[in-house]
């Protein structure tokens, strides 16, 4: 089913760490499931970054990871998606920390940074400071990677107007949980417009491994999200690792440096509680596929989702203030301690699940495929069966024929005819020896004795002339190519095993066993050949005395004798006792030779055994696997009945194991099936079974059942299978209609899934609804508003121009509005009746704008973290805050939780006091004692984070309760009040950066430190254009000359008042 893809914009994913690892792993292997051909995927402008201490996840030697392998495919990262981090130790950048500039701003005290972390191995191992050592190290790199990636993006998009950034960690371990401060910061940096996004994994409350916490696991976590609490609000700012001085980016506009934080955890918050390693990160995968493909930013359908997952319509609720903080003294804003930037994610997936189904049909039909390969049985009703089948193999396969087309006969052996290819075809023995004597009798018959002569010749020949140079000459010779002819009857064996068992007419279970049963005959074969040894040695002599007996007769006889027949009849008897002779004397040598050949076949053989049985093993790994695949593809959740899980599967798998039965009993087309495999698998040129055992791996046969044999039955299944029996390119309405036969069954349906559609992170009531000082009015939880908002979003598929299926989604969707209340959070619920993905119903879940406080785990991890840090030895004390903080031991930042009561009640006490001071009369002082210095922070104000001021409080009317002057004092002029300050909104702009608005308090003060000048660029309302400061007419006094100083007062006398609405004295 082809995959429909809304993703219009640029998104870059980042992964942290092995938690982010994961992610990433996940979400690319989905990549592959989703758009299977790189066509498809090269389209997508999405690209991959994973960040790590470790390669564990990497390809090693450019070998694929079978854990990547995605239906026949190869999803590993590759090189340019991964920054190793490790390539500096820690160690040595310690050791020589003026090399790292950039990093010697985050190590104060270098031996006690040291101490603390000791020795690492190949991580951060838990440590967040040497996690961002690490990174810091390579923080350069890793800008250059996330430059790559987003040009990789842009080659495909086209469009820079738009960028998603995501970053994963888990903040429990050391790499992740140390980096994500700087690849936060680094990444605004680097992309000061694009949107970032984190997802911060909270450690499980509950381990599924008891090895994971190595002392710091929790206490980790609650610092990262501490300092991630502090960067959000504006309240820390670290140094900055690729430049100097702090990393300032904290931004009004977004109300944070990232957009926002999605935390999450194992748990939802209905109390499922899922496997962190295998499940969660597909929980995460899912959420974000669905965000970055499936959901269309554009549809207005889906507009109260997008607003969820990125933050907006949050600005005025954005930043809870510190209830504990006072106004300032000038700016009257008031601190801020924590960011409501904060939200967490669910999703649960309602679905038909096709490629399951597919795969176990696939797989079910590859393991019948692979028992053909072992067995080839085939039984009706049952197909190739998991058993051998009964067969005479001696009598069927070594028999005289096939021991001759082996070149097993004795024939062969003896060189009676020839083995190697290259070798000259030559007559047989004793046709070879019958010629000689035939063509060399008449010029034997001109010597005296014929019979000698023809002897003679003939031994000529033997010595000398058989086969170009003699008998023990040519086997001597062969002697030395024994081990190429040993191979080459073995290559025909073998070749003709091959042959047999890749037509499917034979098993590599019965290959075993004929391969066995000729290693023992071949072992017959040199016993016999001992024997015929004998028996020729006895043959020899017999024909030897023959032949001497018949040369004596021949002597005896006279002369006339020898002229008439006698003579005639003696000779020619004689050529054959020749004849016979040399052919046994041939053969002896010959023998002897094939006892030198058999005994090295034998060997040859014998390895060809063992390769047989090394691919019978590979056949029986297959089939293991695939036994492993089919378990895997079977339906693990109880469907409707129990709906917790994140997926949940809707499907007849009574119906799929009918499709797979009726295709694996197809007596035609299981053959042919078995033979296309086949094809795929094997390599265009066979060797032997040693190099097909080697060559063909696992990997390759569950390949070919992903890639060729899914395609095969996809074509069957469109064929074969009548409508009401398809199992692939459903529409889950028809599932779910199928199910859900009454309306009270949808209603409960509908219900129980929103029920249990929770986010991953669970939140505590009573923090939700705590009332701060400071965070009164509409910041209140009074206000529903202002925290713990929801939004819920169902994708309902099309009904397929289907009447009754239309209907019976109009019942559905009627049903998910009525099935949720606002009990808990103010909730939204969306349905959307127009997607694209006919298998698949879905509900995405985002509960937003709280702080971080309120997630109710916080207050055990925060006991732990206490306890970790406050063990009553100030060395153990100090060494543990190096290791949990990224930077400095953690008081510099904000509370995470809501301050004591008795910390608020004192930061009231001195508001008050603070007020009452302000309204007793002050005596005429100096302006440079009046004046307070204006803190100026190192960025320019529009970066900083404040509340609006605290409302004016009431000043005393001038002169009311006044005591009268001390007697004989001079009598002070009428108080002439100063002229107040002009009401300014003005906007700075330095190096093409737009900063503000300033008032005018905060322009004077800068202005007098020199930092805003009559060239500053501004611009405020009612201006038509920016302009120099010194040329606004309201802004012209800021850069007035200073007064002159006053004359000092006459002896005795009374200093003469100021001018009206002059400025006050200076001493």
């Amino acid at each position: 089913m082809a995959t429909n893809s809304f993703c219009t914009s640029n998104h870059i994913l980042v992964g942290l760490g092995g938690t982010g690892g994961k992610i990433l792993k996940a979400f690319k292997m989905r990549m592959f499931e989703e758009f299977p051909t790189q066509e498809e995927r090269s389209k997508q402008p999405v690209a991959l970054l994973y960040v790590d201490s470790t390669d564990e996840m990497m390809s090693k030697d450019g070998r694929a990871r079978a854990d990547f392998r995605v239906m026949g495919q190869d999803a590993s990262f590759t090189n340019n998606e991964f920054l190793n981090i490790k390539a500096v130790d820690v160690e040595h950048i310690l050791d020589h920390i003026d090399h790292y500039p950039s990093v010697k701003g985050i190590v104060e005290n270098v031996g006690a940074v040291k101490s603390a972390i000791g020795s690492l191995g190949q991580a951060a191992g838990q440590k967040r400071r040497a996690g961002r050592l690490l990174f810091a190290a390579n923080a350069v790199g890793y800008v250059n990677s996330l430059r790559d990636a987003y040009s990789r993006c842009i080659n495909v998009s086209g469009d820079s107007s738009e960028t998603t950034i995501h970053i994963f960690a888990g903040l429990s371990g050391g790499t992740g949980s140390g980096s994500i401060i700087d690849a936060i910061i680094q990444t605004r940096k680097a992309f000061p417009n694009a949107y970032i996004s984190v997802y911060a994994m909270m450690p499980e409350m509950n381990l599924p491994k008891s090895d994971m916490d190595q002392g710091r696991y929790y206490q980790n976590g609650y610092a990262a999200l501490n300092e991630l609490n502090a960067l959000q609000a504006g309240a820390w700012k670290p140094q900055d690792v690729t430049g100097g001085g702090e990393a300032d980016y904290y931004s009004d506009r977004v109300k944070g440096v990232a957009n926002g934080l999605t935390i999450y955890s194992n748990v939802n918050e209905n109390g499922l509680t899922i496997n962190s390693f295998t499940e969660l990160p597909k929980v995460i995968s899912d959420y974000l596929f669905a965000r970055i493909f499936f959901v269309n930013d554009s549809d207005q359908v889906n507009s109260d989702i997008v607003r969820a997952y990125k933050y907006e319509n949050m600005d005025d609720f954005a930043l809870e203030y510190d209830e504990a903080g006072n106004p300032d003294p000038i700016t009257g804003r008031i601190p801020v301690a924590r960011t409501k930037k904060v939200n967490s994610i669910g999703i649960k997936r309602v679905m038909y699940p096709e490629l399951r189904v597919l795969k176990h049909i696939t797989y079910t039909i590859g393991e019948s495929v692979l028992y053909q390969f072992k067995y080839n049985n085939w039984r009706e009703n049952q197909g190739f069966a998991n058993e051998e089948r009964n067969r005479d193999y001696r009598n069927d396969f070594i028999n005289k024929e096939n021991l001759a087309n082996w070149m097993l006969d004795e024939e062969h052996l003896t060189l009676e005819k020839k083995i190697l290819p290259s070798d000259n075809d030559f007559m047989a023995f004793n046709e070879y020896w019958h010629d000689k004597a035939i063509n060399y009798a008449q010029d034997a018959k001109k010597a005296d004795c014929p019979l000698n002569e023809l002897d003679n010749i003939m031994g000529d020949s033997f010595a000398n002339f058989f086969r170009d140079c003699g008998v023990e000459n040519y086997y001597a010779g062969k002697e030395k190519a024994i081990p190429d002819m040993a191979k080459e009857i073995r290559h025909t064996v073998e070749t003709g095993f091959f042959e047999k068992w890749k037509d499917g007419d034979i098993s590599i279970t019965e290959l075993q066993k004929i391969s066995k049963l000729l290693i023992e005959r071949v072992s017959e074969i040199r016993t016999e050949l001992e024997a015929t040894t004998k028996d020729e040695i006895e043959e020899y002599k017999a024909i030897d005395e023959d032949r001497k007996a018949n040369l004596k007769e021949w002597s005896d006889l006279g002369i006339l004798q020898r002229m008439v027949n006698v003579g005639e009849r003696k000779y020619a008897r004689h050529q054959e006792y020749l004849t016979e002779f040399y052919t046994s004397k041939t053969r002896l040598v010959a023998l002897e030779f094939a006892k030198k050949l058999a005994a090295k076949v034998f060997n040859e053989l014998g390895k060809m055994d063992a390769d047989i049985s090394a691919f019978g093993m590979k056949i029986n790994e297959a089939i293991n696997e695939t036994e492993r695949l089919v378990t895997a593809q079977r339906k693990v959740n109880k469907g409707l009945e129990d709906m917790k899980g994140a997926i949940i599967e809707v499907s007849e798998d009574e119906t799929m194991s009918e499709f797979e039965q009726e295709l694996r009993c197809d007596k035609i087309e299981m053959p042919i099936i078995a033979r296309q495999l086949r094809d795929c698998i094997l390599p265009e040129e066979f060797v032997n079974f040693g190099r097909l055992a080697a060559d063909i791996s696992i990997d390759d046969i569950t390949d070919a059942f992903d890639i060729k044999l899914s395609e095969i039955v996809k074509a069957r299944h469109d064929e074969k299978a009548d409508s009401d029996k398809k199992v692939l390119g459903l529409n889950i309405l028809t599932q779910l209609q199928q199910k859900l036969r009454t309306d009270d069954d949808i209603k409960a349906f509908a219900t129980k899934i929103v029920s249990q559609s929770g986010v991953f992170v669970q939140l505590n009531t009573d923090q939700i609804q705590l009332h701060l000082r400071n965070n009164e009015g509409n910041l209140s939880p009074t206000n529903p508003a202002s925290i713990n908002k929801k939004a819920i979003l169902v994708s309902i598929p099309s009904p397929d121009d289907n009447p009754g299926l239309k209907k019976f989604a109009d019942k559905l969707e009627a049903a998910f509005k009525n099935s949720f209340n606002q009990s808990t959070a103010r909730t939204t619920i969306t349905v959307n009746r127009k997607s694209l993905r006919k298998d698949e119903l879905s509900i995405i879940t985002v509960q937003y704008c709280f702080p971080i406080r309120a997630i109710d785990w916080m207050g055990d991890y925060k006991k732990r973290y206490e306890r970790f840090l406050n063990t009553g030895n100030l060395a153990t004390d100090q060494a543990n805050a190096i290791l949990l903080h990224s930077e400095g031991d953690g008081s510099q930042l904000p509370s995470l939780f809501a301050r004591s009561d008795e910390e608020i009640k004192a930061a009231e006490e001195a508001y008050r006091a603070q007020q009452a001071a302000a309204q007793q009369p002050q005596a005429a002082q100096p302006y440079a004692q009046a004046a307070q210095p204006f803190a100026q922070p190192a960025q320019p104000q529009a970066t900083q984070p404040y509340a609006q001021p605290q409302a004016a409080q009431p000043v005393a009317a001038p002169g009311a309760g006044t005591p009268p002057p001390p007697s004989g004092a001079a009598v002070p002029p009428p108080f002439t009040p100063p002229m107040p300050d002009p009401v300014i909104a003005l906007y700075w702009n330095i190096n093409g950066q737009n900063y503000g608005p300033y008032d005018w308090a905060a322009c004077k003060q800068m202005a007098a430190n020199k930092q805003f000048t009559e060239q500053s660029m501004v611009w405020m309302d009612g201006m038509p254009a920016w302009a120099p400061a010194g040329q606004v007419e309201i802004l012209k006094p800021l850069f007035a000359p200073a007064m002159p100083p006053a004359m000092p007062p006459m002896p005795g006398g009374a200093t003469p008042p100021p001018m009206p609405g002059g400025m006050p004295p200076t001493m």
